[in-house]
């Protein structure tokens, strides 16, 4: 019976370690898979509308942009409640509150922006920061988007260090030159990483983001424990990032193939892990007796002895 516990709470803790593993992976996957379908049907109200409506919807982010004296921007991860006027909320919200779909195809993101609301903080989703421009694809904007880095399970599953969604997890391996796309409406515009740097909450606060006179930036910042990580890209023409796509087209592994090696391996390992315990219970079945235990050797003396006896007898028969 205390055999049938031990393997019955050995496979429980086979059970608990593999589940860590694969959580995360999984989650991550599901959040994707919501956040495809988010963008699927923002793209579908994009398509319906007429260009008229989309024009004007351009047009009041621009006036919007006009008011803005200064950007500048407080610590969001560390505020708390942030409230917004019903005036912002407004504007460029086609779908659920989705101003736009961020795309950085070198780290593999793909994520929906939504307004900065109660609903949608900054700690929990990829958020446009609303002291800063509306996507109005004009000149004199930046256009600041803030998000964590990995999304951590919510209760006590958190406390263990278990993740749901890892969103920007991978944002410090940009470096100038990487592309950074912005998909709004039906215009696509594309930013080019000029620079990226680790600051204290205190340090952004001070940080002047305000653009010069036909300036297009965006600005990217993401958390890192008590430090705030910041991308500055400038706007280039499709054209060239055309170029530079192409330039850069090389055969690589899917996407995703990381993913799935982080699926696959725990997976192997457990099954392994479980054959080796059927074989090791299989063999305690069919094991002899005394196979397995250590021979005495006055035993092992004694019986070479009687073997020896055995054989004398019979060559003495053998004789007479």
């Amino acid at each position: 019976m205390k055999k049938l516990f031990a393997w019955i709470l050995a496979l429980l803790l086979l059970v608990v370690v593999i589940g860590h593993f694969l959580y995360p992976v999984l989650s991550d996957q599901l959040a994707r898979r919501r956040d495809a379908e988010m963008m699927q049907e923002y793209r579908e109200k994009t398509s319906a509308m007429g260009k008229e409506q989309r024009e004007k919807l351009f047009a009041e982010a621009a006036e919007w942009n006009k008011g803005l004296e200064e950007i500048r921007m407080e610590d969001i991860f560390t505020a708390g409640i942030t409230r917004t006027t019903r005036d912002y909320q407004n504007h460029m919200n086609v779908h659920s509150g989705i101003i736009a779909e961020l795309v950085i195809p070198d780290i593999g993101v793909s994520l929906p922006v939504y307004h900065l609301s109660t609903e949608t903080p900054a700690t929990y989703k990829l958020v446009h920061v609303n002291t800063s421009s509306l996507p109005a694809d004009g000149s004199g904007e930046n256009i600041v988007l803030a998000g964590p880095g990995v999304l951590k399970t919510e209760g006590f599953p958190g406390k263990l260090g278990l993740t749901d969604d890892r969103m920007l997890e991978e944002l410090d391996r940009l470096i100038p030159g990487n592309l950074v796309v912005l998909n709004v409406l039906d215009r696509t515009m594309v930013y080019r990483v000029k620079g990226v740097q680790m600051l204290s909450p205190a340090g952004l606060k001070e940080l002047d983001l305000t653009p010069d006179e036909g300036e297009e930036k965006l600005t990217l910042v993401s958390q890192r424990k008590d430090q705030r990580l910041l991308i500055q890209a400038e706007r280039i023409p499709i054209r060239e990032a055309r170029t530079l796509l192409a330039e850069n087209d090389q055969a690589t592994f899917p996407s995703n193939w990381q993913n799935v090696l982080l699926l696959g391996c725990p997976v192997l390992i457990a099954g392994l892990l479980v054959l080796w315990i059927i074989e090791l219970i299989r063999g305690r079945f069919y094991r002899l007796p005394d196979e397995g235990k250590r021979e005495d050797p006055e035993q092992l003396e004694k019986a070479l002895e009687s073997m020896d006896q055995i054989s004398n007898e019979i060559n003495e028969v053998e004789e007479s």
